[in-house]
């Protein structure tokens, strides 16, 4: 069973700062997911951080980011240490092209896009200073002590978006409108043909788009995400036939065959493995 933790706090649009320290609740034995982002600053590496089910270790310097709705399970080293950031997009009213990057984090997997940054050593000094005064205000919470908040919050993620070189370009819109209607739409629209439609594209533009950006045919994106929000539902505890219906495929038999198709292995055998 893989459970969806929320928070009051950042529901009213609030950032919550914790440090990690001695081993808390953030070590989480089980699998789960959140429904707001979580931006771990790692001031002292040791363990492992498996984001939709891939492992990433976890390096001294290092960000990792977990957004809305990914699977993730922390196993740290007793004494490893950093900060945990918890916030809903809007929190940080983030620009165009902090909001680009971030958002790209929903729409994308662990495998399509890295959710982890092994920071410069030059910058350790800098960027500890940084998220001790992100914690600080946090703690403070007075109106002034917000705004720092949101700015220092702000500049942590330009920092990462300089070590991927993203120079502050917008994403393509184009690309980026497909794929949040892929991320609304993924349960009743699998087709191109239905994405161009709902976009106002011929088929061909639409694959003309996604090749640019990502490589891939449109066709191909949409498939990833139809498995990783299966591999996600699998892990939940509901069974493949709960989870074919649940993706509004009409016979359970040819999910399980578009599954298998995609991944190697059966979604039983996935569901089973630990």
């Amino acid at each position: 069973m893989i459970p969806t933790h929320s928070s009051e706090k950042t529901n009213k649009r609030g950032i919550v700062v914790n440090h990690l320290g001695q081993l808390n609740e953030y070590d989480f034995t089980e699998p789960h997911r959140h429904d707001y982002f979580e931006f771990f600053f790692f001031q002292k590496g040791g363990g492992v951080h498996c984001i939709d089910f891939i492992e990433f270790k976890i390096h001294d310097n290092s960000v990792h980011i977990v957004a809305p709705g990914q699977v993730h399970q922390m196993k740290r080293e007793l004494d490893s240490e950093g900060h945990v950031v918890l916030f809903e997009l809007s929190a940080i009213r983030p620009q165009a092209p902090i909001e680009n990057f971030l958002f790209e984090h929903i729409c994308m997997d662990a495998s399509e896009l890295k959710p982890t940054f092994r920071l410069k050593s030059e910058l350790k000094d800098v960027l500890n200073n940084r998220m001790q005064e992100i914690y600080d205000c946090a703690q403070k919470g007075s109106d002034l002590d917000k705004l720092r908040l949101i700015n220092q919050m702000q500049l942590f993620c330009i920092t990462c978006m300089e070590h991927e070189g993203i120079k502050g370009e917008a994403v393509s819109s184009d690309y980026l409108n497909f794929r949040r209607a892929l991320k609304d739409n993924i349960k009743e629209l699998k087709k191109v043909k239905e994405y161009a439609e709902l976009l106002n594209f011929t088929e061909r533009a639409l694959n003309d788009i996604a090749k640019a950006h990502s490589g891939k045919s449109a066709s191909e994106i949409i498939y990833n995400q139809v498995i990783i929000e299966a591999k996600r539902l699998l892990r939940t505890g509901i069974s493949v036939k709960e989870t074919a219906y649940a993706l509004k495929f009409d016979d359970p038999g040819h999910f399980s065959k578009f599954f298998k198709n995609n991944t190697g292995s059966s979604p039983s055998d996935f569901q089973d493995y630990t």
